[in-house]
């Protein structure tokens, strides 16, 4: 009997740990969307094809290189995402990683585009949620949380669902910003 109690009650501790762990990083954290207009912010990015599993590494890479190269502070990472990994194959998945940069000095932008592609997003509507970035595991309850969740706004909406998603990673603030183009179907 004092076997089971411990065993419980170890298996309780457990279960409190990971309930907090999930609080901590932002799983019980509201979907709260915002239908926003937002845009022309600068974007220097590298086009990647393959796993969206691999785009951490590139945008760690590009925003390394922006700060430490060309002293641009990097520290709004942003990935864009053109494909539904459930419908096109892990290698053939199309983004745009790198980091949005605050700057309007058109000499820096034009050494830039030697380098990186560059581009300004366009001000029009969004689809807006934010949610706290405090890890790694912050990143994963978000995708898991927001996508399908992002999918159901739009189409309950009625807005095409064929648009890129952004993430925009705000080192600063601390914020993940899931953001995709609302656009009437």
């Amino acid at each position: 009997m004092k076997l089971i109690k411990k065993i419980l009650v170890v298996l309780l501790v457990f279960i409190a740990i990971i309930i907090g762990i999930y609080a901590y990083f932002g799983g019980f954290n509201k979907i709260e969307f915002k239908e926003v207009e937002i845009g022309e912010e600068v974007v220097v990015y590298r086009e990647m094809i393959g796993s969206y599993n691999k785009s951490g590494d590139l945008m760690k890479l590009v925003c390394e290189e922006l700060e430490k190269d060309y002293g641009v502070d990097a520290s709004i990472g942003i990935g864009i995402y053109y494909d539904n990994p459930d419908m096109v194959e892990a290698e053939k998945l199309r983004s745009e990683i790198g980091s949005i940069i605050i700057t309007d000095d058109n000499n820096k932008i034009e050494e830039l585009k030697k380098v990186f592609s560059v581009k300004t997003l366009p001000k029009q509507e969004y689809l807006s949620v934010e949610l706290p970035l405090k890890g790694f595991f912050s990143i994963m309850i978000g995708a898991f949380k927001v996508y399908p969740q992002i999918e159901e706004y739009l189409n309950e909406n009625g807005y095409s669902n064929k648009v890129p998603i952004m993430e925009i990673y705000d080192n600063k603030k601390n914020i993940i910003t899931y953001r995709t183009i609302l656009v009437k179907q």
